[in-house]
Parts: structure tokens; C-alpha cells; sequence
């Protein structure tokens, strides 16, 4: 009987150790993303929010006003019209007629479509110079709004835009590296 009793002492002790343990501390690895990339980053991320609320509020009905500054609506509107033209954006990037430049803009690429077919061309640029005007409301804006990028070199923060481009960029679009040279995704 002291047998039985001393194995189940056993058993009980090593069931408890077992399932005890020292729980390590949450890591969290941000990688090498620098304290003016994240607050340029974070910025941007609420100003695509704001613009997602914006307009869920108009949707509702016109009992609700919703008053904004006009620097504000500038954005709002340039935000989504970086939605509505994305399509297309996307389109011609994998055509390989403009790409992903290292300032945080589309670039036109060399393309032979683009020289035989004027109106193919015409339209490249016209969403292209549409596309990059709105990114550059919204690039100002981030650096109006937050203090960090306020204080930092406007090109930074371009650079940081150009990065985030590169990284969302899918496979295969043409991306300029901060050296300055071009390669495919």
C-alpha cells in the first residue's frame, strides 16, 4: 500500500512540475524600422482610417453633417482617389509601364507600348500624374500633422513612403532601390 502512495506522490509531483513553468516576457520585434519611420507610418495608417469613417459617416444619410477643414477634405479626396484609380495603377505597373521610384512616386519605365500606342501612353500618364499629386497631399499631410516628420528632411520622409511602396509592391513591378537602381520584385 505505501508502494501504491508513493507512486502516485510520484506521478502528482512530476504532473505539477510539468506543468508549471516560468512564462518568458512578449518580444516584440519591430525590425529595423526607425522611430520616424513608424511615426510616419502610423500617421499615414490613421489618415487611411480617417478617411474609411469619413465616408461610413456621409453614407449614412444627410441628417448627419460632417464639417472638416478643407485641407482636411483635400486629402480625404485625394485618399480616395488613390482607391478609385488603384485598379489601373496596378494594371500598368504590371505591364511594366511605370514603377515604383526611390522618392515615394510612380516613374514612367521604358516600354514599347508606350511609344507605339500614343493614347496607352496618354492615359499611363495621366493616372500616373493623378496618382502622384495625391500621394504628395497625402505625403504633405503626415508631415503637417505629426511632429516628428515636421522635423525631419521632407525627403526622409518621402524616402520612407518610397519604402513602404517597395515592400507592398507585388512581385514582379519594377521598384527603384535607394542606390537609385531599377529591378523587378
Amino acid at each position: 500500500m505505501k508502494k501504491h502512495i508513493w507512486i502516485l506522490a510520484f506521478w502528482v509531483i512530476l504532473i505539477f512540475i510539468t506543468s508549471c513553468s516560468v512564462k518568458a516576457p512578449e518580444v516584440t520585434v519591430t525590425g529595423e524600422k526607425t522611430a520616424l519611420e513608424n511615426q510616419v507610418i502610423g500617421t499615414y495608417e490613421n489618415i487611411e482610417k480617417e478617411t474609411w469613417m469619413v465616408s461610413s459617416v456621409r453614407s449614412e444619410g444627410e441628417q448627419k453633417k460632417v464639417v472638416i477643414s478643407d485641407e482636411k477634405k483635400r486629402v480625404l479626396e485625394a485618399v480616395q482617389n488613390r482607391k478609385f484609380n488603384k485598379d489601373e495603377i496596378d494594371e500598368y505597373k504590371r505591364d511594366g509601364a511605370i514603377g515604383e521610384n526611390n522618392r515615394g512616386f510612380l516613374e514612367l519605365r521604358p516600354l514599347a507600348k508606350l511609344d507605339e500606342d500614343a493614347d496607352y501612353k496618354k492615359r499611363v500618364m495621366e493616372i500616373m500624374m493623378e496618382e502622384n499629386r495625391d500621394r504628395e497631399v497625402v505625403m504633405d499631410r503626415v508631415i503637417e500633422i505629426n511632429a516628428e516628420a515636421a522635423n525631419a528632411n521632407k525627403d526622409d520622409v518621402y524616402a520612407i513612403f518610397a519604402a513602404m511602396n517597395r515592400e507592398k509592391a507585388e512581385s514582379g513591378i519594377w521598384i527603384q532601390l535607394p542606390d537609385g537602381s531599377w529591378n523587378k520584385k
